[in-house]
């Protein structure tokens, strides 16, 4: 299982958290990615409602700093926000034959 957390950690108001945030992301396409990403994100404490653009390649959760931290000690592989996001998200857009 690899779930990875980019290092984008704008800062910014969302809803009521006024925090630096980040992205927590699969590189599975489809529902072993979506399954993927959600058990990490139960690890996590969040919660299913949250993700962000579900069904889609750009699928993942926002995350604060302080759990993007905890991302990291649970096994969350670090990576750049831009290409390295955008790479996986390309590779999640090719049909697998």
């Amino acid at each position: 299982m690899t779930v990875y957390v980019d290092d984008m950690q704008l800062e910014a108001v969302v809803g009521p958290v006024d925090g630096v945030w980040s992205h927590l992301l699969s590189d599975l396409p489809g529902e072993a990615g979506r399954r993927e990403l959600l058990a990490f994100a139960e690890r996590l404490g969040l919660e299913a409602r949250w993700i962000q653009n579900p069904g889609t390649p750009t699928e993942h959760f926002d995350v604060t700093e302080p759990t993007r931290q905890r991302a990291l000690e649970l096994g969350a592989v670090p990576i750049s926000y831009g290409r390295a996001v955008a790479a996986i998200t390309r590779a999640k857009r090719v049909p697998c034959s």
